[in-house]
């Protein structure tokens, strides 16, 4: 459940986002900044605080992150002005990432090495399934009742896996007593700055459609109410990497895996970009696809480099997985504030123009680590 509660707050952003705009007077662009400065404590405060509770069994601090979504939660349903939601969902985020972080590094840390990347994709399952189910929900409740009930129902669901998390986990299981210098210590494993950088790259190119998809709802005259069924198509993307991916990356290797997750994004990128341009009838079918395809591809991409970053830094998967969330949270973080100014600026058309030469850049990395890792 706090997997779900947690996959679906951080997905149902982007659809509500023209909802928070209207409700709260200030532009699309603006709007996004929900996405930008909660990616960023996400990315800064969850390593972070991982280091200050690190000695703190792992029962209480997934309770008490979880229990701190649910507060969190409530605060963003009940905010009267846009900054109080900036600040509370900045907070909901650092619980957010202490869940995931936690669930995602120990997965890793307790499997072999040649199933690596199938533990992995059962953490990723679960929340792929928010993608598929939870998202596509919220975003109809926020179109046709109002987006602040979506906040109110996820704090009840966070306020009951904080209690499942509590009483259900054994006692006496410690977390990464690491300090913050020896945590990024892990930076100096060979290739491990260039698979952060792939990350990096890879998200900053992907995440600009996703966070406003809304706006080229809008700009495309497709219609709002066919905004749940695009983000439907992101989630069936999502679950069948999840049920796909792990084994792709274990039986190809997972660096050759991360390439073609990189090539299939340029070209899932290019399909988008393609919808702003097709006729009427076309536009809908084009960005269901597209949208798919990101889907597929961003949660296949993820499920692989985790596998990666494990085998890069094998005595240290913990720390190395954590710094990879932060890559990709600084990634989507710079892809909304990136994707804000165009928004606003030029239009939702010329959002392509950006990620496609910023995916093709992370080809580079992306091709040029597979042979520091045979090394």
């Amino acid at each position: 459940m706090a997997g779900f509660v947690g996959s679906t707050e951080g997905g149902m952003i982007n659809g509500l986002l023209p909802a928070i705009s209207d409700d709260m007077g200030v532009t699309m662009g603006q709007a996004g900044q929900v996405v930008l400065f909660a990616s960023l404590a996400y990315a800064i405060g969850t390593p972070v605080i991982s280091t200050l509770v690190g000695s703190i069994g792992r029962r209480r601090v997934l309770a008490g992150a979880e229990l701190t979504f649910a507060v969190c939660a409530l605060l963003v349903a009940l905010s009267p002005v846009f900054g109080w939601l900036l600040g509370s969902r900045v907070l909901l985020s650092m619980g957010a990432g202490m869940v995931t972080a936690t669930a995602l590094a120990t997965a890793a840390a307790i499997s072999p090495p040649e199933q690596r990347g199938r533990a992995i994709a059962v953490i990723a399952m679960g929340q792929s399934l928010a993608v598929l189910t939870g998202v596509p929900v919220a975003t109809w409740i926020a179109n046709h009742l109002d987006w602040r009930l979506d906040y109110f129902l996820l704090a009840g669901m966070a306020g009951l896996a904080a209690t499942a998390l509590y009483f259900g986990i054994p006692r006496g299981i410690l977390g990464d007593q690491q300090t913050m210098r020896e945590r990024v210590s892990v930076l100096r494993n060979p290739g491990i700055v260039v698979a952060l950088l792939t990350t990096l790259l890879f998200y900053v190119a992907a995440y600009p459609p996703i966070v406003y998809v809304g706006a080229t709802i809008d700009a495309s005259g497709i219609g709002r109410e066919l905004l749940p069924y695009v983000l439907l198509a992101n989630g069936i993307g999502a679950v069948a990497a999840s049920r796909t991916a792990g084994r792709m990356a274990d039986a190809f290797g997972a660096p050759r895996a991360v390439a073609l997750a990189v090539i299939a994004q340029i070209a899932a990128l290019l399909v988008y970009g393609a919808v702003m341009l097709a006729p009427m009838p076309l536009r809908f079918p084009l960005l269901f696809l597209s949208m798919a395809m990101i889907g597929y591809v961003g949660w296949g991409y993820w499920i692989a480099h985790a596998s990666l970053i494990a085998h890069l830094a094998p005595t240290s998967v913990p720390l190395a997985i954590s710094l990879d969330l932060t890559a990709l949270n600084i990634g989507v973080a710079i892809a909304a504030a990136i994707g804000g100014v165009i928004v606003d600026g030029v239009g939702p058309v010329a959002l392509v123009l950006v990620s496609v030469p910023l995916a093709v850049l992370a080809l580079v990395p992306a091709l040029w680590r597979p042979r520091v890792t045979a090394r």
